[in-house]
């Protein structure tokens, strides 16, 4: 039935464009058809109507203010300045979680981090973004309250807020792996400081990229829209014809720095997984399976020879050594076609893909290998335990006071020192990594770490952030 309709709204479109000047038996035929075209279309817009009054009291305004100078006066020569609260920016958000206490927000990292005149984002001393002075979120019935920062993540630019306000109407969530090319949607926010605003489009394209998160280390696999997505929509929702969340917008591609119909927007299947981490974790828990990939895709032309089925599929360079994707029987030279049944063309979506997964929770992939497919199921853990896994146990250095392991990087990796023993006299700490020995040179493996628990002495070349250095370790 909606098909009818949209085909009805398309015809009546391209009429517009294609007729004429009509003589008045034409224009009467027309106007007869109009009556016949108009209530479909009227149902269809209906269904926007109805988008916004199920979804709009769940998107919310994000007010940036911060604490600056400003001048006040004059004392003789001298400005005199005073500090000001005074805003800085907006964004939007949407409600995505609601409880007797409180009610939480997503919307994008860099609408509520500082960023300084390059747009470079602000740091403290550990290294950690910085969080403006004030967030203030207005509700879609005027109300305003000020907002918590609960966690964020630069690697997906998404960040969760909490208002202390109880049961504010949460969204609906879709499964973004469904959509496809030409699906209606309606991008929802506060731009450009007009107040609420919601725009129409369609789905452009799906596991698109941008370059613009890969800088930070992060995956990108944006749904495109031409939905009008301009500044200050960053962090509102993007959502299907059912009124149900199918993406974050975060990001446009313009020559003027408004929307030329080019907006971008994160999976709502990643942003949901990484808003509940960030609440239940407080920190974003990575799945990982273990296998390790190549610096660049392989061509249309290189997958062709080695006979891989289009679209291609992402390249299995390595598997780490007790890991879920080595349990599972995966192979060097394998490629993966698709995740849990969705198809990936190449690394970018196949990451995309897996980040969306959840610890613990199985997996289904499908491979390429020797000219069939093969199916395979395995379980994603963590980044930290993929590391654990791959480092085993390790070699006890007991008389020096340290464990070294073979990651599979250069050198070895000291994974334990005792804070009391030799080592850690030394000067040598957890995480450094051992290059070689004066004596026997170069090491790579646990074995060459046994010959070092021989010695009486030793004296290392040591590398820690890059910057080399040696070590002169006695029992």
């Amino acid at each position: 039935m909606l098909h009818n309709r949209l085909s009805a709204c398309f015809a009546l479109c391209l009429a517009f464009q294609a007729l004429p000047a009509l003589d008045d038996a034409a224009r009467s035929k027309a106007r007869d058809e109009l009556k016949v075209l108009g209530p479909e279309i009227a149902r269809l817009s209906r269904a926007f109507n109805l988008i916004h009054e199920v979804v709009a009291p769940s998107v919310v305004a994000v007010h940036i203010r911060a604490n600056v100078s400003v001048p006040v006066g004059r004392r003789g020569f001298r400005l005199l300045f005073a500090e000001q609260e005074v805003e800085v920016g907006e964004g939007s958000g949407f409600v995505f979680r609601s409880d007797d206490k409180r009610s939480l927000i997503l919307t994008n990292a860099h609408v509520v981090l500082q960023t300084n005149e390059d747009q470079r984002f602000v740091r403290d001393a550990r290294g950690n973004p910085l969080v403006h002075d004030r967030l203030r979120i207005e509700l879609n019935d005027g109300r305003e309250v000020d907002a918590e920062f609960v966690g964020g993540t630069l690697e997906s630019d998404l960040a969760v807020l909490s208002v202390p306000l109880p049961r504010l109407p949460a969204v609906d969530w879709a499964d973004s792996d469904r959509v496809h090319v030409g699906d209606w949607v309606v991008a929802l926010g506060y731009p450009l400081g007009v107040g609420y605003s919601a725009s129409q489009g369609i789905i452009s394209a799906t596991d698109r990229s941008t370059g613009v998160y890969r800088s930070m280390g992060g995956i990108e696999s944006f749904i495109q829209t031409d939905a009008a997505i301009n500044p200050g929509n960053s962090g509102g929702p993007l959502v299907d014809i059912q009124g149900r969340i199918i993406g974050v917008n975060s990001a446009i591609k313009s020559t003027t720095g408004a929307s030329i119909g080019l907006g971008f927007a994160i999976p709502a299947n990643l942003a949901r997984r990484i808003a509940e981490d960030l609440v239940d974790h407080g920190a974003v828990r990575w799945p990982a399976i273990g296998v390790n990939m190549p610096p660049q895709d392989l061509t249309a032309e290189q997958l062709a020879k080695l006979g891989v089925p289009p679209p291609g599929g992402a390249p299995v360079a390595g598997v780490v050594p007790a890991s879920p994707a080595a349990e599972a029987g995966l192979r060097s030279g394998d490629f993966i076609l698709a995740l849990n049944g969705v198809r990936v063309r190449n690394q970018m979506q196949f990451s995309a893909r897996l980040r969306a997964c959840r610890i613990g929770e199985p997996v289904a992939l499908t491979l390429w290998r020797g000219g069939q497919e093969v199916k395979a199921q395995l379980v994603p853990v963590g980044r930290e335990e993929l590391e654990r896994l791959a480092q085993g146990d390790g070699v006890e250095l007991a008389g020096f006071g340290m464990r070294l392991n073979d990651d599979r990087k250069p050198g070895l990796l000291v994974s334990w020192a005792d804070p009391e023993g030799p080592a850690a006299a030394a000067g040598i700490k957890p995480g450094d990594r051992v290059l070689g020995e004066r004596t026997l040179g170069a090491l790579h493996t646990e074995a060459d770490a046994r010959q070092l628990a021989r010695r009486s002495e030793l004296v290392l070349q040591l590398v820690r952030d890059g910057k080399g250095f040696w070590a002169r370790v006695k029992r």
